[in-house]
């Protein structure tokens, strides 16, 4: 039990004494020693972003960014990654198809080709954005749509836990 209680004490300590640096991004572009304007436990990040949204709704601010490390398998995985690589899979499937000479639009058996592994018998990679702009706060949950699919509509939110986030972004006007 005492190594509990010293597990779970040193647990609380690491969670509490990592902190959520608060950047102005313009400022930080110019001078990269730039140290954060504030820094914030996790506990208090997503009233930081509330706060954040309220002065872009006033016009004080123009974008809210995060850098987040969020899943990419699982049960914590946002939906639009599921869709990311489903469209993937379906282009290689296609690259695929059109070099066997098989039509298109027919299935593709499951021993037919392997997804995961590229031409040259690597393990395939998909990168996915680590940035975020963000839209709102949610039931203690911070709502960003990723950065390289920011103009392709509302589908490709990503709900991220305060946890999650690595650093906090934001532009003055």
């Amino acid at each position: 039990m005492d190594n509990l209680k010293e597990f779970e004490d040193f647990s609380n300590y690491i969670n509490e004494s990592s902190k959520v640096p608060v950047y102005n991004e313009v400022e930080s572009q110019k001078n990269i020693k730039a140290t954060s304007d504030v820094e914030l436990p996790y506990s208090k990040v997503a009233a930081k972003i509330t706060e954040l949204l309220a002065d872009k709704k006033a016009g004080i601010i123009t974008k809210i960014t995060v850098v987040a490390d969020i899943p990419t398998q699982g049960k914590g995985a946002p939906d639009y990654i599921k869709e990311v690589i489903s469209k993937e899979r379906e282009r290689l499937a296609s690259i695929h198809k059109a070099k066997i000479g098989k039509d298109s639009e027919m299935d593709t058996d499951d021993g037919d080709f392997n997804f995961d592994i590229n031409r040259f018998g690597e393990k395939r990679n998909l990168f996915f954005d680590s940035e975020f702009e963000i839209v709102g706060v949610e039931d203690g949950l911070i709502i960003g749509i990723p950065h390289s699919l920011k103009g392709k509509g509302d589908e490709y939110k990503a709900k991220i836990k305060p946890e999650q986030i690595e650093e906090i972004y934001y532009t003055n006007k």
